[in-house]
């Protein structure tokens, strides 16, 4: 883990969580999910910054965020990260849970699938 991030927004600093737990398939849109998060919580408030600012440099640059609310005890419209804020909007309704859509700038859409439990070091994608 890096340094903690200096958020510019005083009343929004974020704890530190500790190291992202993220895998990503190699490439992006050839599969129902290209990825797997574990976040520590279900505040999104805290967990989402946590994701957008440690999220991979070389695989792009999340913009926006998009998720089921019935997921996340602490829900929001918007977070603030280390990049500034970032919109998050709902997923439909009939849209299954535990599923997050990331808009990365100047690139598609990063489905990944939310996972509660520890990682395990044999999931592959």
């Amino acid at each position: 883990m890096g340094a903690p991030h200096q958020y510019p927004y005083p009343h929004r600093y974020a704890q530190p969580l500790g190291a992202l737990r993220l895998r990503l398939a190699p490439g992006f849109g050839g599969a129902e999910v290209d990825g797997a998060w574990w976040p520590y919580g279900r505040d999104l408030t805290r967990e989402v910054p946590h994701l957008v600012d440690d999220f991979p440099k070389g695989r792009g640059r999340v913009d926006r965020v998009v998720y089921a609310p019935d997921d996340w005890d602490v829900v929001a419209t918007e977070v603030f990260t280390g990049h500034g804020r970032v919109k998050v909007g709902f997923l439909p309704a009939d849209r299954p849970g535990g599923l997050v859509l990331l808009r990365l700038t100047g690139s598609g859409i990063v489905r990944l699938r939310v996972l509660w439990t520890p990682p395990d070091p044999s999931i592959r994608f």
